[in-house]
Order: C-alpha cells, then structure tokens, then sequence
C-alpha cells in the first residue's frame, strides 16, 4: 500500500506538470476499468448529492456524477455542500471514483438539479450514482429497520425498491398516492461489475412529494373482476381497485382465489372456429401483503393493484378490508377441454374425467402430482410437509383450483392458454376412485428385472456346470489312457517281453553248441534281431509307463527326455518360451523328438544331439540336431523292411497339422525339423 503522504506528493507533482489531470466528474465515469486503475490525477469541483456513511459520499458537477471515497472519514458533509475534491481515479464496484487526498468544503448551496428519469434509464445504469427525479405510484411501505423504510413505487408496469433513510412512523400516507421522488440511482452490482437490478436511495421524507392524493379504501367502488385493467394509458399505473366475492381458497404464502359476486358480463364475440364461446372467468387471483386465516366460503372485499399475472388479471400488494360468513363455494363441474381452454382460469372446478396418478415430486412448498386422463398430462400441486400417501395408478377424481400458467398468441390476435395445473386446497380435493392394478409398469419392470437376474444366474450356472463337467471328462479320459497305458505296458512286460527273454537264452544256448559255419551265422543274426526286438519293446514298455502328466508342457517334455539320454552321448537344449499348445500336441512332439533321438544313437554314432524349441507369432519350430554319420533322407525317410521309425514320425505330424522334413549330409549329421502352425 502505497502511504497517502506518497500519494500527494504524485498529485502535487502531476498537476505541477499538468499532465493528464481530470478535472470533470464525466471524465472520471466513463474511463475504462483498465485505465481507471491506473490512478490517474483528480481535480474536481463538484456538489454533495448523497453521504452514505463517513467514508463514502457522491457529487455531481454540470456534467455528470462519480462517487468519492475518504480515509480517515469525514463526518461533517451534507447534501449541498460545495467541495474541490483532488486524489486518484478508483475502479469502483460499477463505475469509476475517486481515492480522496484532499477534501475542501468551499461553501454550501442546494443538492445537485435532479434528472428527470425513467425505468429504463435505472436498468440501463445512465444516470447511475446521480440525482434523479423518477414519477410513480406507491405500492407497499415497509419498514427496513429502526430508522430505514422501503417504499416501492410503481412506474407503468414496473415496480422499483425505494429505500429511504427515516423512520417508518414519519411517513405520509404514500399508498396509491401518485409521488414524485428525487433520489439517488443505485443499484446491486455483480463481480462481472454488472448491474443486476436498480434501486434509489432517499435521504429523507421530504424528497418524497404526494402529487395525487390516494382515495379511501372505504370509498372506492365496487369493480367487476372482467372489468379490471381495461384499455388505457400503457405507462400509467393502474390504482387500487375493491372487489367482492366467495373466498374459494386462502393458502399461508397470502394467495387468495376469490370468485366475483358482481353480475357476470356478456359474453364475448365468438371466434369462427369455436361456435360455443366461455364467459370470462368470474374468479381471481389475488395476492395479499400480509397473509390471513381466510375461510373458504366466505364473503370478503379486498383492494389491492390490477396487475396481469399469467393469463387473467390479479391483484398484488392487496389488503383485506372486511369479510363476513357465507355458503360454501361449489366446485365447477367442467370436462378437460374446458379446464385447458382458460375459461375457468382461478376458479374452483372439478374434472369429470378421471385422472391416474402417474408420479409424485417434492417441490419447494410441498408436492407436484402428475395425472394423466385420456392421454393427456396434467399437474396438481399440494401445498403440505407430509407425503400424501396415494398409490401411483390409482384412478382419481379432482377438485381444486385451476391455474393458467402461461399464455401464447395463436391466430387472429387472439391469446389462448398454453397449459394449466390444478392447486388443491387439501388432501380431500383428490377422491380414490379405484386403486392401481397390481400389474402396473413398476411391478412388472422389478418382476422383469428379478426374472432376468434368475436367468443370468441359471445361465451362469449351467456354464460354471459345463465347465466343471468338461474337467471331470478330461481328468476322467486322463485317468483311463493313463491306466490302459499301464495295463498294455504289464501285457507286454508279461507276455511278449518274457518271450523275447526265452527266447533270446534259447538261442544263446544253441549258439555254445558245434554249428556250421551257416547255422551258427543265421542262429547269430536271429539273436541279434531278438535283442532289437526286445530292446524296442523296452522301450515301449517304458513309454507306455512314463506318467507325461508330469511334463505339464513341450519343454517340461523335452526337458524329460534329455534328462534320459545314455551315457557318453551330450544331449544340450536351446528351448525358448511357448505359448499354451493342447496336450495330444505335446505329445506327438515330444514323441516324434523321441524317436528322432532313438534313430540317431541307432544308426549315426552321435556323441552330441540338440534340441532346439522356438516360435513365431504363427508358427512352432521343433529342430533335433545330431553329428552323427548322416544319411541319405530321399531314400531312407519313406520307410524300409523292417525300419518303421520315420514312417511314424511322418504319421505323428500329420496327426496335429505339422510339417516334417530331414536334413543331412554323410558325415557331417541330420537335423528333424518340425514346423506346426499356430492360430488355427
């Protein structure tokens, strides 16, 4: 914060340089709000118009008006004085002041010449924080607190705050008085430094002067409700008017419905299109300044304001001159196209048309219902705290109050009704005709809904079923390969495998007796292939034993089979990770990399053999790789006399969709190589 004796030696020293000083109260208004932050010099010279409190006051010179701002404040200004102000622009909330440096009272005179001034001058901010003088009707005078009143004035068909800085009980008589008023032009200002509604400020009664004096309630004449605001002057505020009539319903925010006693008027002219015209509605809308335990049914007068509110003309700001005991009202029996047309706008009706309730909604004073009757919609509001306890499909009959809520000009400039709503006095306007079916759309959704989420869990658990018998299956297959394999591996144990033993020592035992030459070689080449058949039945017996449920996938597999390789031969792997592959699959490879090695030590004398396992997105490479003699593949892949090794890893591939193919070189070994496509 910059200290004020800073600030006046800027001043000083712009003004010496006489560089950019304002010295016009319409120079310091109308400066942008950028500009006017840049605190530029002040020099003005202007008339007290309104003091707000110690710290703020506003002036006025020939050219406009702008508001001043004092630290320390100053106490001993009045309206009229003359002062010579210097300081610094402000932003303000709404328009640009004065940041006060130095204030002299150069003598006192009379307040600012007001400008004389309309509504539309007060919303559009043009003589905001001036003197005006601003003509109208006085509507409501209450008081603001101890020693602050509120008038509002009527100005044609608009209605501004005047807040006056007196005591209540010093007022004259100001309702329905024709006044003239000189004030200031204020108003409520948002953060967006926009003007958000306007209002004057009073510095006491005597700005406030009765043009017209107000007639006595007591002696206004009795009026029609359809004689209310007839054609007329558009700016000149209507006076109160005393009407009489059957209270139809008095609710606690002051609204009162009042059904006109005076003779209904002729009818009117009767529209083309409709050969049958309504009356205008004998009832009114009326809203009372202060409310009243009015009861239904009885006879009151009530003045108040004509003012057109919705579709038909009501009475605001009213007050309740007497009212006496009286029959009942009845309710008019209309059908639905009366109730929308506005013919019984405020009036006490009763549809003929049932209605069914649709919905209930918590509104701000109670409850809105929605009705439907013949497809067509209709609202009813329940001024009460307690939910109304009403069954939704229920059908209904109603009674209440009928409310035009809006207006729209359809041909001929004729206004009709855009749509109406029903406010009931109590929770007696709606009588049960009969009560919602039980099948209503609620019950038959939750009904729905229950059943579906029974068929999703019946669904989900017939699949968690299906899942859990397909495992029981595969464990159960498992288990009756596993056994059959057991059992064929005893059968040969027992059997064949014993045979080949008897007769592989019967032949040994005839071999250690004198034999020629021929015999004893035939009798040798008999016990050599004796010894290959019973060696492969060894192996057979062997595989037909080895539990492969223990390898759980192809390297496991693989894993398992270099795990048994002879002595003096090197089985080395290069297995790269796999996705999953089904069982049978691992199986044939890992039977077909079996025989591969088999075929190796048999017929190349290895002393080292690879595995290789890899795989591509859409292929799996199966390679065994051995040093041996190697051979020739074209001639000795597609089977021999009794060499079936290739034969079946031919057949093995062709089982799960695989390719096969040797490569060799004699003398420099052979590679298997086994390609199985993925994604199918």
């Amino acid at each position: 914060m910059i200290p004020r004796t800073a600030l006046l030696s800027l001043l000083l020293l712009s003004q010496a340089a006489g560089q950019n000083v304002l010295t016009r109260a319409i120079d310091i208004r109308t400066l942008p709000y950028e500009r006017s932050l840049e605190k530029l010099p002040v020099d003005l010279t202007a008339t007290i118009g309104f003091v707000e409190s110690g710290g703020t006051a506003f002036v006025q010179d020939n050219s406009a008006g702008t508001h001043l701002h004092f630290k320390p404040a100053r106490h001993d200004l009045i309206v009229g004085d003359q002062v010579r102000v210097k300081g610094f622009t402000m932003a303000g909330l709404y328009l640009p002041g004065v940041d006060v440096i130095e204030l002299h009272i150069l003598g006192h005179g009379p307040a600012p010449e007001p400008v004389k001034a309309g509504y539309e001058d007060l919303t559009t901010g043009r003589f905001h924080y001036q003197r005006v003088s601003i003509e109208g009707l006085g509507r409501t005078l209450t008081p603001l607190d101890e020693n602050r009143s509120l008038l509002r004035l009527a100005i044609g068909s608009r209605v501004i705050e005047v807040r006056v800085d007196a005591a209540l009980a010093s007022a004259p008589n100001l309702i329905d008085a024709r006044l003239r008023i000189t004030a200031l032009a204020a108003g409520g200002i948002n953060d967006r430094r926009q003007l958000v509604f306007p209002y004057l400020r009073v510095t006491d009664w005597s700005d406030v002067v009765v043009i017209h004096v107000p007639s006595a309630a007591d002696s206004l004449p009795i009026t029609s409700v359809a004689a209310l605001l007839p054609f007329g002057s558009a700016d000149e505020p209507q006076h109160r008017a005393r009407i009489r009539g059957t209270v139809l319903a008095a609710f606690p925010d002051g609204r009162v419905f009042l059904r006109d006693s005076t003779p209904p008027p002729p009818p009117r002219e009767a529209p083309k299109d409709k050969p049958e015209t309504p009356q205008l509605s004998p009832s009114i809308a009326i809203r009372l300044n202060t409310p009243m335990d009015l009861t239904s049914g009885h006879s009151a007068e009530i003045i108040g304001f004509p003012i057109m509110a919705g579709f038909s003309a009501s009475l605001a700001d009213a007050l309740l001159l007497n009212t006496e005991p009286a029959d009942a009202p009845e309710a008019v029996n209309i059908s639905l196209q009366d109730f929308l047309d506005g013919s019984h706008d405020a009036d006490l009706v009763h549809l003929r048309s049932p209605a069914v309730l649709q919905d209930v909604l918590r509104t701000a004073d109670g409850f809105e219902l929605r009705f439907t009757s013949g497809g067509t919609p209709i609202r009813a509001f329940l001024l009460q705290s307690n939910t109304p306890d009403f069954e939704l499909g229920s059908s209904c009959a109603l009674t209440g109050i009928c409310l035009v809520e809006s207006a729209s000009t359809d041909k001929g400039f004729r206004s009709e009704p855009d749509r109406a709503s029903l406010l009931l006095r109590s929770i007696s306007d709606i009588r049960i005709l009969s009560k919602a079916p039980f099948w209503d759309a609620q019950r038959l959704i939750m009904t729905i809904s229950i059943l579906g989420a029974i068929v999703s869990l019946s669904l989900f658990w017939i699949t968690q079923q299906r899942r859990q018998i397909t495992r029981l299956e595969r464990r159960i297959v498992e288990q009756a390969t596993l056994e059959e394999r057991q059992r064929i591996a005893r059968e040969f144990h027992d059997t064949l495998e014993q045979e080949l033993t008897g007769l592989s020592l019967r032949l040994d035992a005839a071999l250690t007796r004198p034999l020629e030459d021929k015999a004893r070689s035939l009798l040798g080449t008999s016990r050599n292939l004796v010894s290959r058949i019973q060696s492969e039945a060894r192996n057979l017996v062997s595989d037909l034993r080895d539990d492969t449920a223990h390898a759980t996938n192809l390297p496991e597999a693989l894993q398992l089979l270099a795990n048994k390789a002879p002595e003096g031969i090197a089985i080395t792997l290069d297995l790269h990770p796999i996705g999953p592959i089904p069982p049978p699959v691992t199986h044939h490879l890992r039977m077909i990399a079996q025989e591969a090695i088999t075929n190796a030590l048999k017929h190349a004398q290895p002393t080292q053999i690879q595995l290789h396992l890899s795989t591509t997105p859409s292929l799996l490479s199966l390679r065994i790789i051995d040093n041996g003699q190697g051979f020739d593949p074209t001639a000795q892949t597609h089977g021999q006399p009794g060499h079936f090794g290739c034969i079946g890893i031919r057949e093995r591939a062709r089982k799960v969709g695989a390719e096969v193919k040797w490569e060799s070189v004699s003398g420099k070994g052979t590679t298997v190589c086994v390609e199985l496509p993925l994604g199918k």
